[in-house]
């Protein structure tokens, strides 16, 4: 087991400071790192620090982030989701961990989970500095998702994502939509997600469970699957078959698009399972076997 340390990370991205952690391996040699970040409305305190252990653990750097707006990282309103924003976030991140002496830019790593697996996809189908891509549960398919929500609800929903819009052009405090909500409109609107999200939020890191809805429409309009075609570096693909916000054929579709670079796995679990039990040990062996055969340590 690789000995390792945990050090504050800080980075400017635009006009705001990223916050970080960076696990740092103890030895002279440049690292192979994993960069990673959190799904739609989440810390990076909210389960992420088990995986980035496990890989810290077997030998590689990780550099764990919030977004603007997010957790330690400076940025107003506070929990806005801004896609472009977020994918410049994870471009920043990149071009600053390559630029590390203590890290070996020839095998960067990305990792992401729900949305920020759809981002990892994406940035990987434009920059070709690269090693690999570890993707579970992506988002990968916005119009598709959108078919997932009850359709007496949107209506509403999209009105109110378009008053926060409007309203945030002429400086207007933001409306904002419930993340999950078990009985009222909010952005996910399934009960087993609302469940899923009250099993890895962390109690001593604030987190209001709102979110400005102007993201609402950019969402629906978020469609990674794309671009996926210009992918060509090792793809790690976890699916869930029992998944209430992305559809298992959407995934499908996703592989047989990233084919031959993808290693795609879909399981007979929920989308939150894969942060519990023997679903998380289950891919975190998976996940350490395919950086060992593609990216690997010395």
């Amino acid at each position: 087991m690789q000995a390792y340390t945990v050090e504050p990370l800080y980075v400017k991205s635009g006009q705001e400071v990223i916050a970080a952690d960076f696990y740092r391996p103890k030895t002279n040699q440049p690292s192979a790192v994993v960069i990673m970040a959190h799904g739609f409305a989440c810390l990076r305190h909210f389960k992420l620090v088990q995986f980035a252990k496990c890989f810290a653990q077997a030998g590689y750097a990780v550099v764990l982030f919030d977004y603007r707006y997010w957790g330690g990282s400076t940025g107003r309103p506070r929990e806005l989701v801004s896609i472009k924003e977020q994918l410049n976030d994870w471009r920043t991140m990149l071009m600053h961990v390559a630029q590390r002496k203590s890290i070996d830019n020839r095998k960067i790593v990305l990792w992401g989970i729900s949305l920020s697996a759809g981002y990892v996809l994406d940035i990987a189908s434009e920059n070709k500095n690269i090693q690999a891509v570890i993707a579970l549960n992506p988002y990968i398919d916005g119009a598709e998702s959108a078919k997932q929500y009850p359709l007496q609800l949107l209506p509403k929903a999209l009105k109110i994502s378009s008053q926060d819009y409007m309203g945030a052009k002429v400086g207007m405090s933001p409306r904002t939509l419930a993340v999950t909500d078990a009985s009222g409109l909010c952005f996910v609107q399934t009960p087993d997600v609302h469940a899923g999200y009250q099993s890895i939020v962390h109690p001593d890191y604030y987190w209001s469970g709102q979110v400005p809805a102007r993201v609402f429409f950019n969402l629906v309009r978020y469609r990674p699957i794309q671009n996926l075609r210009k992918i060509a570096v090792p793809v790690l693909y976890i699916a869930s078959k029992n998944d209430s916000l992305i559809p298992i054929e959407s995934s499908r579709e996703a592989a047989t698009n990233i084919a031959p670079y993808a290693d795609y796995y879909e399981w007979d679990m929920a989308h939150f399972d894969i942060y519990h039990g023997q679903w998380f040990d289950q891919a975190m062996a998976l996940q350490l076997d395919f950086l060992n055969q593609h990216v690997g340590v010395k």
